[in-house]
């Protein structure tokens, strides 16, 4: 009987959740809600949620990173890291369900695997994971489950942008650097920096004379830990018994090792490496009859995966400062992917040349009966993937979702900053990530909602996302109605003659192993060619459509922006994006969308990747304004606007001091221009002078790429200069350039694994 009614779940969507987000009886009012901006107190309070867990906990990844701690710096040693808090509640009986996308192995290396087995390892067998889709039996080879979800007794649901992984953990400062008590081993005057923004080139910069004199003893040498404009925080003091977390210092280059990417990177940048190699085994698991009945405690790939057990001797000393990213975490996607990740305490970056690439993020926090329903988006999914995998393996048992008669919670868990909301949940999905049994079934209610937000908001809109890449609906090659309804409703603004913003922030490049002009960069270039292509670039993009109907300076409606920090490494300036990785919208001061879907094809549509978000509705208001006049501001909504508003204009920490800076008003003349966009473009201009760092408008070819690599920066030439103006930057806020590599072509080379990939990869 209760496999009938599974079955019957999965013939349609959850239609009390999803049929159409607007209408009144499908919502959730008087839900409770949390906002987290940057990974570091989302990551704490999962922690604390999961602590108090009592019957079972939801976790479903992109990608898990067993060995991350949720909680630094790690004084506590390894209480925090998540396996080990796993396996622990799973001794005290709680019931631990874990879904994992399961990736292709030739293209991504993820290795969900190895992930799978250091979860269920010691676990008392309370600790179940599936992993999701085995490729070939269901025909996926191109998507992903891209969710991030962590569900508490069904009653505290955590979602967002954020995995459980390597790289996501960071504060408002994005640090870029991290030696704790490690000193250079080397001679630090012929050190070659690497970093996404300062291509390498050829051209070896060396230490001008003052820094020598300016340079500590090599033993007293330590990080910068966070940007000149904002205090450090002092590191917590240890007590008597406490256990400090180091990392192990052995550096580990092995590139035939795993390899993840970061969010949907290049689907077939390993193969270059490695398709002769591998294609016997995708041939062979592409025709072999392929479990017909998964045991899911075995290994269901073609060759056994090292499993080697983490030493437990890295709990050692208390000499030194606490690192916050230890061995793998520490990462800078662009400059070097991710190698040999069972081997999770092994530097894989080295800190002494290479910054680490800040990681800026949002997630959100429901409670009551919205928590339930993010539940059966789980318990649809997990049940789904039993039937097609484990369905006789007593293993690994159905879901049932709970009622929602009783939506009180009796957890000693509680959030101390929450807000009273109307709430619902919305999906991509179809029948390849969900299981519906119908097979042209397809939900797209984040789409939907993000389409019905944009047309009905009042006064302004403020999106962060990791892309944007949102064509005409005349235009074939995307299906995604973003840039249409924004262009529809900034040309409404205009006929009406109304102030009206948008502000788009997003990362000044897109997250791809690889180097600028060089052939490694061919799928950051593609990405970046389809953001553009969508923006700024050609008659279709949302730019020149606005100044084909009539509006001269688009820019007094809509801006685009990214973020960038600096810090000092060896003593020597640095520089790094900050990537921004939130999939986020705000409007009005009071609709909030949240979740994992990025704004292309592949999140929005329902047929490719699977997703997850929340549509929010404040329902308790302060006052506030729009344009100078009075505006209720939504305690939910607006607290968050106004958070990322201060972190990007360099305000946070700052609030004892007489304010100078107002961020009430979003819509305001005054504030978009003289202060949000003036913030951004002096910021920009001298990070460019100081460190000839890329994006640039400056960059128009490959050519005047070269040519910028042999000219010595500011902080080279006159450093007293250069440091003037680094102090004078506010905030992480610079203008995305719009005319980047504007006079090149970006899109793969025909031949290249790059290219003979279909469009639909990179949209």
């Amino acid at each position: 009987m209760i496999v009938e009614d599974i079955s019957d779940s999965l013939r349609f969507p959850i239609c009390h959740l999803y049929t159409n987000w607007d209408s009144k009886e499908k919502k959730e009012c008087n839900i409770t809600a949390s906002w987290f901006v940057d990974g570091a107190g989302y990551m704490s309070a999962v922690a604390d949620a999961i602590e108090a867990a009592k019957e079972e906990v939801f976790i479903a990844d992109w990608w898990l990173s067993p060995e991350i701690y949720l909680k630094r710096p790690a004084i506590d040693g390894d209480y925090w890291r998540l396996d080990k808090l796993l396996q622990r509640k799973a001794k005290e009986g709680v019931k631990i369900f874990v879904l994992l996308y399961k990736e292709l192995e030739m293209a991504l290396g993820l290795n969900s695997y190895y992930s799978k087995q250091r979860l269920i390892e010691d676990s008392n067998d309370n600790i179940k994971v599936l992993r999701h889709p085995d490729h070939a039996k269901v025909g996926i080879f191109l998507w992903a489950h891209h969710e991030k979800i962590v569900v508490v007794d069904q009653m505290f649901a955590f979602l967002g942008g954020i995995d459980l992984c390597y790289g996501r953990w960071d504060d408002c400062k994005h640090r870029l650097t991290d030696l704790g008590s490690a000193t250079p081993t080397v001679d630090i005057s012929t050190l070659k920096k690497r970093t996404s923004s300062v291509p390498s080139g050829d051209a070896i910069y060396p230490i001008p004379a003052p820094y020598y004199s300016r340079f500590e003893p090599p033993e007293t040498i330590v990080e910068t830990a966070s940007t000149p404009s904002e205090p450090s925080t002092p590191l917590p003091q240890l007590a008597p018994g406490d256990n400090l977390l180091m990392p192990n210092g052995q550096f580990t280059e092995n590139m035939k090792g795993n390899t993840p990417e970061m969010e949907r990177k290049n689907f077939l940048v390993s193969i270059k490496d490695g398709i002769k190699t591998k294609s016997k085994d995708f041939m062979k698991m592409m025709y072999t009859p392929h479990e017909m009945m998964v045991n899911e405690d075995e290994p269901d790939d073609d060759h056994q995966h090292d499993t080697t057990r983490v030493p437990e001797d890295i709990v050692n000393s208390l000499d030194g400062s606490a690192k916050f990213w230890i061995g793998k975490d520490y990462v800078n996607f662009i400059v070097k992917d991710f190698t040999n990740l069972d081997a999770p305490f092994d530097d894989f970056i080295d800190r002494i040349t290479t910054p680490r690439m800040p990681w800026h993020d949002v997630a959100v926090c429901v409670q009551n009966a919205t928590a339930k329903d993010v539940a059966r988006h789980f318990i649809q999914r997990w049940n789904a993937t039993k039937m097609e995998k484990a369905k006789f393996n007593n293993c690994y048992p159905y879901l049932l979702p709970k009622n929602y008669v009783d939506c009180s919670s009796k957890s000693s868990f509680s959030l101390s900053e929450t807000s009273r909301i109307t709430c619902q949940v919305l999906r991509s999905v179809s029948a390849w990530s969900c299981g519906f049994l119908e097979q042209d079934t397809v939900e797209q209610s984040i789409h939907e909602a993000y389409i019905d937000t944009i047309t009905r908001s009042q006064h302004y809109i403020y999106i962060e996302n990791q892309f944007f890449i949102s064509l005409p609906h005349n235009n074939l090659n995307t299906r995604n109605q973003i840039a249409e309804a924004l262009y529809n409703r900034i040309l409404r603004a205009h006929k009406e003659d109304a102030v009206f913003r948008v502000y788009v922030v997003m990362p000044l490049l897109p997250g791809f192993e690889g180097e600028v002009g060089e052939s490694s960069g061919a799928s950051l270039h593609a990405i970046t060619h389809w953001n553009y292509l969508s923006i700024s670039s050609g008659k279709d993009s949302l730019l020149n459509r606005l100044k084909a109907a009539g509006i001269e300076d688009p820019s007094k409606y809509i801006s685009f922006y990214g973020l960038r920090t600096h810090s000092t490494l060896n003593g020597e300036p640095i520089t790094e994006l900050i990537y921004v990785h939130s999939k986020l919208m705000i409007v009005d001061d009071k609709t909030v969308i949240c979740g994992s879907a990025n704004i292309n094809d592949r999140s929005l549509i329902g047929k490719r990747d699977s997703e997850i978000a929340v549509i929010i509705e404040d329902e308790a208001f302060d006052d506030g304004m729009m344009n100078g006049s009075n505006f209720p501001s939504g305690r939910f909504a607006g607290s968050l606007r106004k958070r990322l508003f201060k972190e990007h204009l360099g305000l946070l920490g700052k609030e004892s001091d007489t304010p100078t800076i107002d961020v009430t008003d979003p819509v305001d003349e005054y504030f978009y221009r003289e202060i949000w966009y003036n913030i951004a473009s002096l910021n920009t201009e001298f990070y460019e002078k100081v460190f000839h760092c890329i994006p640039s408008d400056n960059v128009a070819t490959f050519f005047d790429l070269r040519k910028q690599q042999e000219e010595k920066p500011l902080y080279i030439t006159e450093l007293s200069r250069a440091e003037k103006m680094l102090e004078s930057i506010q905030g992480h806020l610079v203008l995305l350039p719009l005319n980047f590599l504007c006079k090149e072509s970006l899109t793969p080379t025909a031949g290249t694994v790059e290219g003979i990939m279909p469009t639909s990869l990179w949209t």
